[in-house]
């Protein structure tokens, strides 16, 4: 294997993790949305199997499975990790997030540091672009990168969002190699129009007097379909042509790598960027949230045949955040 002169910063090894119950379109808890369709069930289409765990706090294993995966790939020691970064979501305390169990159940040094991030669908996204940072500046030297998502457990089944929730994990190890054929951090883009704040949200909704539900993802009544079709549909696609053409790039220069909730979503994106290849398991494992883009980086890593590599996540403030990632 050739090397490089110099050690760059890249992503040594990643994993994930999914439960083994699966979904189908068919299963009961459907039920009343086929028989009332709301408004808004249009949405979320090419949907076929999600994968459920069994209780929301089975989120902590699977995000353990994954970080072993990531960690035994890349062939770094537990003591060699300096930070871990990310978020178990829906965790079961507001604070600390999930991701400290995880610290625990790896068996993580007392000196590696939890750094909790609260931006769903990104997290992977921002905690790649963080931990490459960290690695570069000599703040660590390893620093691990996990999410986890259970919003299965975390939806109205009132409501067309839950057609696409579905539940995994993933995870990615960032560190220094000679390896050229590893993928880094090239460069990043961000588009945030905070207008929408609201629109998408995770919260507890209220039950009767001084009660209230386990937090539910909803989108608003009033602006969340339309944050999802002008925010959603419309802004990923020029950001990303945008940071492909400062490295003299195209669509057809890249393997696409993007959240996942709806075969809508997707259409628009693929129609505006045009990849040379797009991986996708919507089908599959329907919308893992945080967790879609780093599984199917695990998942499918064998697929992806091009130099370079783009990574899509949306937020919900709202925000899309792409990465753009190469290797050779």
């Amino acid at each position: 294997m050739s090397t490089t002169a110099h050690p760059h910063i890249a992503v040594l090894g990643q994993g994930y993790a999914v439960p083994d119950i699966i979904r189908g379109n068919d299963d009961p808890i459907f039920d009343w949305l086929k028989k009332h369709s709301p408004s808004g069930s249009d949405l979320f289409k090419g949907l076929k199997y999600r994968r459920v765990l069994p209780t929301a706090d089975g989120v902590i294993d699977i995000m353990a499975k994954a970080c072993e995966h990531a960690l035994h790939q890349a062939r770094v020691k537990l003591d060699e990790v300096d930070m871990i970064i990310g978020a178990g979501s829906v965790s079961g305390y507001i604070a600390p997030n999930n991701l400290c169990v995880v610290h625990h159940q790896l068996g993580l040094s007392n000196n590696c540091r939890i750094l909790p991030l609260n931006s769903d669908y990104s997290t992977f996204q921002d905690g790649l672009r963080l931990a490459t940072d960290l690695v570069r500046c000599g703040t660590a030297r390893h620093v691990l990168v996990a999410c986890g998502n259970n919003w299965t457990h975390h939806v109205d089944y009132h409501e067309p969002v839950s057609l696409a929730a579905s539940d995994g994990a993933g995870a990615a190890l960032v560190g220094p190699t000679h390896d050229p054929h590893l993928f880094r951090l090239v460069d990043w883009a961000n588009e945030t129009q905070s207008k929408w704040y609201g629109a998408f949200r995770m919260a507890a909704r209220p039950a009767g007097t001084h009660s209230f539900t386990t937090p539910l993802m909803k989108l608003d009544d009033q602006t969340g379909q339309e944050a999802f079709k002008e925010f959603g549909l419309k802004v990923p696609g020029p950001m990303i042509l945008a940071m492909l053409a400062k490295h003299g790039l195209t669509g057809q220069d890249i393997t696409l790598i993007t959240h996942q909730s709806s075969s809508v979503v997707q259409q628009a994106w693929a129609a505006a960027i045009q990849p040379k290849h797009y991986i996708s398991t919507l089908e599959e494992f329907g919308d893992m949230v945080s967790s879609s883009v780093p599984v199917n980086l695990a998942k499918c890593h064998a697929e992806i045949h091009t130099k370079h590599l783009v990574l899509l996540g949306i937020g919900m403030e709202m925000h899309a955040t792409a990465l753009l990632l190469a290797r050779g």
